[in-house]
């Protein structure tokens, strides 16, 4: 009995290690969707778009679909989150601090309402957070040529 014991105790034990690795490795990659329902292409096109913003403007990319609770990650000073949150309908872009300075004051908002806000609505969260990841990527390669789009700026 004392070894039925200890063996259970030992998956437990198991189980939670592992359950925390498997969520820190979630956590770490660019693109996690917890419904499971983001199409392969939209996922590599996110995929391969972080890899451009790294490597271009020095930005990370993290995109976290959620079915309930949006919940935003720790970031650091060079990360951009883009988040949806399918069943409550809720959506939460953070820039960090210098490309907000230099994206302007309502470009969340308007990612946020306009852009991730209609898609969720009608639907189709999916192609909206392609299309917010090609407007923050339109509006980076704007300022870095010295041109706006998009805001009417």
């Amino acid at each position: 009995m004392a070894l039925v014991a200890v063996f259970a105790g030992v998956l437990w034990a198991f189980e939670v290690r592992f359950s925390r690795i498997a969520d820190r490795f979630a956590a770490s990659q660019t693109v996690y969707d917890e419904t499971g329902t983001l199409s392969e292409e939209d996922r590599d096109f996110l995929r391969r778009t972080a890899e451009e913003l790294k490597v271009r403007f020095g930005i990370e990319l993290v995109v976290r679909v959620f079915r309930e609770a949006l919940v935003v990650p720790d970031l650091n000073e060079k990360t951009v989150f883009i988040g949806v949150s399918t069943e409550r309908r809720e959506v939460e872009v953070v820039l960090p601090p210098l490309a907000a300075s230099a994206l302007g004051p309502g470009f969340a908002d308007v990612v946020e309402r306009d852009v991730l806000g209609g898609a969720l609505a009608r639907g189709q969260w999916g192609k909206g957070l392609v299309a917010a990841v090609v407007f923050l990527e339109q509006e980076l390669s704007g300022l870095d040529m010295g041109v706006k789009h998009g805001r009417g700026d």
